[in-house]
């Protein structure tokens, strides 16, 4: 009886060790698994990074849904007439990324913004449609390259933004070195294509500004020189320049107060027979106070004025303008927005535009992330 227990352990063992044998065999002829990349959040540069897998690259991804409803006559410098669509529906998106890793000599930063609008209804009751690269630029350390934001602009509006100073998004090259104690100097060269007909340019404009940042606000100078070169080969060369600023100040808790504005000479209007060399001085100036008075609603008052004299009298403008916005967050990302504004030109005498002024008002959803 003992003998037959043996062989009957004996038996179980043998085939015991058979199936770890076959089994074994089996598993090594089966493929290997990789080991999985997942995505890691990247806290280097703020919330919203991560790594791109495999790289030392951070990129973090945002962009906007906005739907707006407008009475037309915000930024209309032309006014209006009973054959315009005095009431517009639009939707505008916005697409950004941005790239960032450390390098031996600095961070490398790209960053590209994508946008789109769309409006069912505009003057004349047509249907506009428009997407563009708003920004698209490479940063080095201080050194940055591409479509971004020109050194001069300048504006402290919220509700009627077109009393702005300066020259918006451009191509352009420069530095900026950062001087500590939030003090910033640049230096650039920039395109310059705001020269109207009969003048060109062989040169970029050269601008710099300098600015600080700290617990009171900020604020922030700058000035630049631009080529006027005339079609008329008799005629020299001129070089216009424009100079201004823009501060933005905490009076108390919840309370901001902003004021811009800015100075400067451009080509004056060749076609209405001003004599080539005489450039049109313009300035403008905007100002906004906004009063958070609670954690998601916030009130805000603008206004604005801009003056043009192009030594022809055609071309001569006055206009100034107001607005009130009360901006309301529900949700966090969420914001519902309601403006109302007023504004009005005055032209020279001489000149073939009528004076004019209207009163407008939008609402606006917006979704950011």
């Amino acid at each position: 009886m003992k003998v037959r227990n043996m062989n009957i352990k004996s038996l179980i063992l043998g085939s015991a060790a058979a199936l770890v044998a076959c089994g074994s065999a089996q598993a090594a002829d089966l493929p290997v698994a990789e080991p999985v990349d997942y995505v890691k959040v990247c806290d280097a540069y703020g919330a919203g990074y991560f790594f791109i897998p495999g790289t030392d690259t951070c990129l973090k991804i945002g962009g906007k849904v906005l739907f707006g409803v407008s009475s037309e006559g915000f930024g209309n410098d032309a006014g209006l007439d009973r054959a315009d669509d005095l009431v517009n529906f639009y939707t505008e998106t916005t697409f950004s990324f941005t790239a960032r890793e450390e390098t031996e000599l600095g961070t490398l930063t790209a960053h590209m913004e994508f946008d789109d609008a769309s409006d069912t209804t505009t003057a004349g009751g047509t249907v506009g449609n428009g997407a563009a690269i708003d920004k698209a630029y490479i940063m080095l350390g201080g050194f940055y390259a591409g479509l971004t934001d020109s050194l001069l602009d300048f504006n402290a509006g919220l509700g009627y933004d077109d009393y702005g100073f300066g020259f918006g998004d451009l191509n352009t090259i420069g530095y900026k070195a950062d001087m500590g104690n939030g003090v910033t100097a640049a230096i650039a060269l920039e395109e310059f294509n705001n020269n109207e007909a009969g003048a060109g340019t062989s040169m970029p404009a050269v601008t710099a500004s300098l600015s600080v940042a700290q617990g009171w606000g900020s604020l922030v100078v700058g000035a630049g020189v631009h080529q006027v070169r005339y079609t008329n080969s008799a005629t020299s060369t001129d070089f216009g320049f424009a100079v201004g600023g823009e501060g933005t100040f905490n009076i108390a808790e919840g309370l901001t107060f902003g004021l811009a504005g800015g100075y400067g000479t451009r080509i004056s209007n060749l076609a209405a027979g001003i004599a080539a060399g005489s450039l049109a001085k313009e300035w403008l100036a905007s100002a906004g106070l906004a009063y958070a008075f609670a954690d998601n609603m916030t009130l805000s008052l603008d206004a604005g004025y801009k003056s043009v004299n192009d030594f022809g009298t055609t071309g001569d403008f006055k206009g100034w303008g107001t607005s009130l916005m009360l901006e309301y967050v529900p949700v966090k990302n969420l914001s519902v927005t309601g403006k109302v504004g007023y504004q009005k030109m005055d032209y020279h005498a001489s000149s073939a535009t009528a004076d004019w002024d209207d009163v407008a008002a939008k609402i606006e959803i917006e979704r950011t992330f």
